[in-house]
């Protein structure tokens, strides 16, 4: 009897079934739904509470647990989610081109930590996107074609198009502060915001490329050059506005 290998085995059931619907992303979740009207917990995973943007905290099953957080300052529960990961399971195994679109929590092949924000009445009240770091230490990471951390301050010029923001209109330049550095005789230092009456929302994205204090091109015992010693992000929320 010939035995199929696993591979064969789920290129066989890959070729039998039709195409698998796109997966969710952030952009799919609707300010202002109610939580019993999110999108059915399966359509993400790895559901958790938020640090803004830092490590996850407690770990919860679903969006419907949000109270189990803790609210911000503003009175937001931030539920850490992911994207769904089937899709990237069976291109690794396949070894096929949808691993580049499938890999990850990625838009627009940046890496992104993705929260949703709810009132305590269990209202979405914003969403957040913040570019993630994390892939950089993967040894695989080149295979998705992710967005090295050193290109993530690019991430802003992407997503301010998307959210209509215009920098001479809507953008606040920062200068450096006490101890950091430009890099390469270039920083971004920006801070930008625009309301949209017609949609309701507002739009919110800061972009950082510098060095921060204690950070350096060189190191300043031995003279080598360092790596990774940069701030390069970009932070975009969408909120209700009010």
């Amino acid at each position: 009897m010939k035995v199929l290998t696993f591979a064969a085995a789920l290129l066989a059931a890959c070729v039998a079934l039709p195409a698998s619907a796109a997966r969710l992303t952030v952009w799919d979740l609707k300010l202002g739904t109610p939580i019993d009207q999110m999108p059915a917990w399966i359509e993400f995973k790895g559901y958790a509470c938020g640090s803004n943007g830092g490590p996850v905290l407690m770990p919860l099953k679903g969006w419907e647990e949000f109270k189990r957080c803790r609210p911000d300052e503003k009175g937001l529960y931030e539920v850490y989610f992911e994207y769904d990961d089937e899709e990237e399971f069976i291109a690794r195994a396949l070894d096929d081109g949808r691993l580049a679109r499938n890999a990850g929590t990625i838009d627009k092949q940046f890496p992104v930590v993705t929260s949703a924000l709810f009132d305590a009445n269990g209202i979405l009240q914003g969403v957040r996107l913040i570019t993630d770091p994390r892939p950089d230490y993967k040894a695989d990471n080149f295979l998705a074609f992710l967005r090295p951390r050193e290109e993530h301050h690019l991430f802003g010029a992407f997503i301010t198009a998307q959210f209509g923001i215009v920098a001479n209109r809507d953008c606040q330049r920062l200068e450096l502060g006490p101890g950091e550095t430009d890099i390469g005789g270039q920083f971004t230092k920006l801070n930008c915001a625009r309301v949209d009456e017609g949609q309701g929302k507002r739009f919110v994205v800061q972009v950082r490329y510098f060095r921060k204090p204690g950070q350096y091109e060189r190191d300043p015992v031995n003279g080598t050059l360092t790596e990774g010693q940069f701030e390069s992000s970009t932070r975009a929320e969408v909120y209700l506005a009010r």
